[in-house]
């Protein structure tokens, strides 16, 4: 399967005009205690930590980010808890050039992680927790803010209002990407409504009830009528594409940290799309970005530079 046919291939979005932002992002952010450690500790054992830095973070935070910080016109939407997590959220996201819709959820905890480096492998460990009192119960969405934009992008952390979210943008023209790593029930009843879906390895792999990630993408493809990709890791990406599978290997980086690297690729692929790039270089160009963002402890504090992006994707 030769992938410089994707070079020729283009995603067939009828994306609307006028609209005040490109991007909208509605879903998680986070507030991570990032650590590293020499090696991850056995049980019942005891390892000094190197680093310990609290950084800002958050699937659908990080990637706007990304969109906002290469020039896109960037909307985000979300909630904080009122604590002093969410003030920092708040000052973190409001550094950014983008439109910061954050809702104060009184009384609330703002989601954290407590994030475990290995430094000689640069895998990472997320231990989290996230407060029910920031999902949305029925009738507290605000269909306006998410309709603004040309493309909407969700996560499946609080299924309910991703669902509706999704929804209400296909009704407005929009295209609605989608960044999943789990399989909630009933999630079938948001990616119905997916133009862009680039899920993680496990999400396939779980959802298909399979170990084997291609069958699992034309799996999960019957569920999507849009495209559909995967991310793999240091393995790379892979998209189905009229029914077969292309994967694109990832590009050579020494790895600090991996932690938001896949919100990262989901914000450069949105970049991609609405540069009105192939496929090929869409998937390409976010395998750059995705490998850069290892190369830096955090998830928003990884983010490469747009230059420093064009210039690893050129060299394939």
């Amino acid at each position: 399967m030769d992938i410089k046919l994707l070079d020729d291939v283009y995603l067939e979005l009828d994306l609307p005009a006028g609209r005040p932002f490109q991007v909208i992002g509605f879903g998680e952010n986070a507030v991570d205690w990032v650590c590293r450690v020499p090696e991850y500790p056995q049980h019942d054992t005891k390892v000094r930590m190197e680093k310990m830095l609290r950084m800002g973070g958050g699937q659908i935070a990080t990637a706007c980010s990304v969109c906002a910080r290469y020039g896109l016109k960037t909307r985000y939407v979300g909630r904080v808890g009122s604590d002093d997590l969410g003030d920092f959220v708040q000052r973190d996201l409001g550094r950014e050039s983008m439109d910061v819709v954050l809702e104060v959820v009184s009384g609330a905890t703002s989601h954290h992680s407590l994030i475990i480096v290995d430094r000689e492998t640069g895998c990472r460990t997320i231990i989290w927790d996230q407060d029910a009192r920031l999902r949305y119960d029925e009738g507290e969405l605000n269909r306006t803010q998410l309709i603004e934009g040309q493309i909407l992008h969700v996560d499946g952390n609080d299924l309910p209002a991703s669902t509706q979210a999704a929804a209400w943008a296909q009704e407005a023209g929009m295209a609605v990407c989608l960044d999943i790593d789990k399989v909630p029930y009933g999630v079938e009843h948001l990616i119905k409504n997916v133009d862009l879906l680039i899920a993680s390895l496990s999400f396939v792999t779980q959802f298909a009830q399979t170990e084997d990630w291609r069958s699992g993408l034309i799996e999960v493809a019957k569920y999507c009528p849009g495209f559909v990709a995967v991310t793999l890791g240091e393995e790379g990406s892979a998209a189905l594409v009229d029914g077969e599978v292309f994967q694109f290997p990832a590009f050579p980086i020494e790895p600090v940290d991996s932690t938001g690297a896949g919100d990262v690729f989901h914000g450069a692929f949105i970049y991609g799309v609405l540069s009105g790039w192939p496929v090929g270089r869409c998937m390409r160009f976010s395998n750059a970005a995705g490998g850069l963002a290892c190369t830096h402890l955090g998830a928003r504090a990884g983010i490469p530079t747009l230059p420093e992006v064009l210039q690893l994707e050129s060299s394939r």
